[in-house]
C-alpha cells in the first residue's frame, strides 16, 4: 500500500493522512487551475482579491452558506483563521487561474480515523462559474482524497433549499443519500441538509469520465465543451434518487 494512503492501526481502525500532513501537497496543480492552501500565511493581496471577487453578487452568493457576506476584509480573515484551527477539521484552498485568485474551496469534516472527508465551502466567483477550471478544482480534490490520501468516502452536504448545489453534486457524480430534516441552524434559521457522496468503489470509472471531459480536445477554440460531463450517469449506485432536482 502506498505510504500516503490509509493504513490499519494497531486497533484495526482505518487511518488516513490529514491533507496537510505532507507539505508537498499544499499546492495541487492541474491543467487549467491550481489549488493552494489558504491560511494566515497567504499573501495579503491574494486574500484581498478573494474578498473582492464576490462583492458584485455577495447577497446571492452567500445566501445558503453559513458565513458571509463579509462587511470587512477582517471578517473574511477571521473565517480563514477559524478554519485553520485543528478542531475545525477544515482545509481551505485558493483557486488560481492564470495566477489570478478566482475563488476558494474546502475540505471539511475530515475524519482520518474513519476514512471520510467532505468537499465543502465551494466559492466560485462569477468568472469561474460553469468553466472547466471550476470542474477541475473538484477533480483535483477528489483525486487527492481518493488516490493520494486513500479516503474511502468523499461527502457533499448542502442546504436542501440550494437547488444549484444539489444539481452540481449530481453533475460531479455525487450520489444523493437523503435529507436530514432540521439538521442544522444557519444564520438563525433551522435548515434541512441534503447529503451526497462518492465512495472509493465508484471513483475508478468516475475518474476516467473526468479525465476524458477535461482533455483539451473536448473543447473548441472558444473554450466551449464538445461533450458534457456524464459523471451522474457513470456512477453505478442506484439505491437512492433525488427527484427534486
Amino acid at each position: 500500500m502506498n505510504k500516503e494512503q490509509g493504513h490499519s492501526t494497531m486497533e484495526g481502525d482505518f487511518l488516513c493522512p490529514h491533507p496537510l500532513d505532507n507539505a508537498q501537497y499544499k499546492i495541487l496543480e492541474g491543467q487549467y487551475c491550481r489549488l493552494e492552501v489558504l491560511n494566515c500565511k497567504t499573501n495579503e493581496n491574494v486574500v484581498e482579491e478573494l474578498f473582492n471577487c464576490f462583492k458584485s453578487n455577495e447577497n446571492v452568493h452567500f445566501q445558503y452558506l453559513k458565513y458571509g457576506p463579509f462587511e470587512t476584509i477582517d471578517e473574511f480573515k477571521d473565517l480563514i483563521y477559524k478554519n485553520e484551527q485543528a478542531n475545525s477539521k477544515t482545509v481551505m484552498y485558493t483557486i488560481f487561474v492564470k495566477e489570478q485568485p478566482m475563488g476558494f474551496i474546502c475540505f471539511a469534516r475530515i475524519q482520518c480515523d474513519q476514512g471520510t472527508i467532505a468537499i465543502s465551502g465551494i466559492n466560485f466567483s462569477q468568472q469561474l462559474v460553469r468553466t472547466r477550471e471550476a470542474t477541475e478544482s473538484i477533480y483535483l480534490l477528489l483525486t487527492f482524497a481518493f488516490d493520494t490520501l486513500g479516503y474511502r468516502r468523499v461527502e457533499w452536504r448542502c442546504n436542501a433549499l440550494n437547488v444549484k448545489s444539489r444539481q452540481s453534486a449530481k453533475r460531479f457524480g455525487f450520489q444523493y443519500e437523503g435529507t436530514w430534516l432540521k439538521a442544522t441552524i444557519s444564520k438563525g434559521e433551522i435548515r434541512d441538509d441534503a447529503w451526497h457522496s462518492i465512495i472509493d468503489d465508484e471513483w475508478i470509472l468516475l475518474k476516467q469520465e473526468y479525465q476524458q471531459w477535461l482533455n483539451p480536445i473536448n473543447f473548441d477554440h472558444n473554450g466551449q465543451q464538445l461533450s458534457k460531463l456524464n459523471a451522474a450517469q457513470i456512477n453505478p449506485r442506484k439505491q437512492f434518487s433525488d427527484k427534486s432536482v
